[in-house]
């Protein structure tokens, strides 16, 4: 974890998390399957319901939805003393990881982490990108504006392709990180998304205020990690 061996991550240069490093050669990884792949491991297949997973992070994105609907404004703009991001900042991140998923599935191409306008890779320029976002919102209309339009995309897609989702779990996706299915790159991102969404909710409630009712250990066949930070 960052949060317990930063000096040692710093002194790696900042490595992409989560970066295997295997004889010297670091491997930024997608998915947990790509460790089992370069550790010569069997790996248990992955989830093939990618209807469900894509379910999924329409519950998870409509929590985070929620929650900045109720939460005091306040409170999006407090930032966690762990990992110093707000609620605001971590909602935004959420969205824009989801919002990359409405093109791959037609495309094959996956272009996260990375900037959609300028055509450019990286955790840096995502981290850029995601930046300029939360630079443009003012007030809550600007920052439900935002995740608003990426909930509504996210069903609007999944109802158009749900039986795609359903008869082709395992279409290739090129990604920056290595090929994946479909299915897979689905649970990364609903990964990404709840963890996210489970830091902000921690942050808010720690702040005293009510959070959605999302259990999100009731996700199909998710495991978060033990760790929110």
């Amino acid at each position: 974890m960052i949060s317990v061996e930063r000096e040692r991550w710093l002194a790696a240069g900042s490595p992409p998390v989560p970066t295997l490093v295997i004889d010297g050669t670091a491997h930024v990884l997608q998915h947990p399957s790509q460790a089992g792949l370069l550790l010569g491991l069997e790996t248990p297949p992955a989830l093939r319901d990618a209807v469900q997973v894509a379910w999924d992070i329409d519950a998870v994105e409509r929590a985070f939805l929620e929650l900045i609907e109720t939460t005091p404004w306040d409170a999006l703009l407090t930032p966690m003393p762990v990992l110093n991001r707000t609620p605001l900042a971590l909602a935004v991140d959420a969205s824009v990881g989801i919002a990359a998923l409405l093109e791959p599935f037609v495309t094959g191409w996956f272009h996260w982490p990375g900037n959609p306008v300028t055509g450019e890779l990286g955790d840096a320029t995502v981290v850029a990108y995601e930046a300029s976002i939360v630079a443009t919102i003012g007030d809550r209309h600007d920052l439900l504006a935002v995740v608003r339009l990426v909930v509504e995309s996210w069903r609007t897609f999944v109802l158009e392709e749900e039986d795609a989702f359903r008869a082709d779990p395992a279409r290739p996706v090129r990604t920056p990180r290595g090929e994946l299915t479909w299915v897979e790159l689905l649970e990364a991102q609903r990964l990404h998304a709840a963890q996210h969404y489970r830091q902000a909710a921690a942050q808010v409630a720690s702040l005293g205020h009510r959070v959605p009712e999302l259990d999100l250990s009731t996700l199909y066949g998710m495991r978060l990690p033990t760790a929110i930070y």
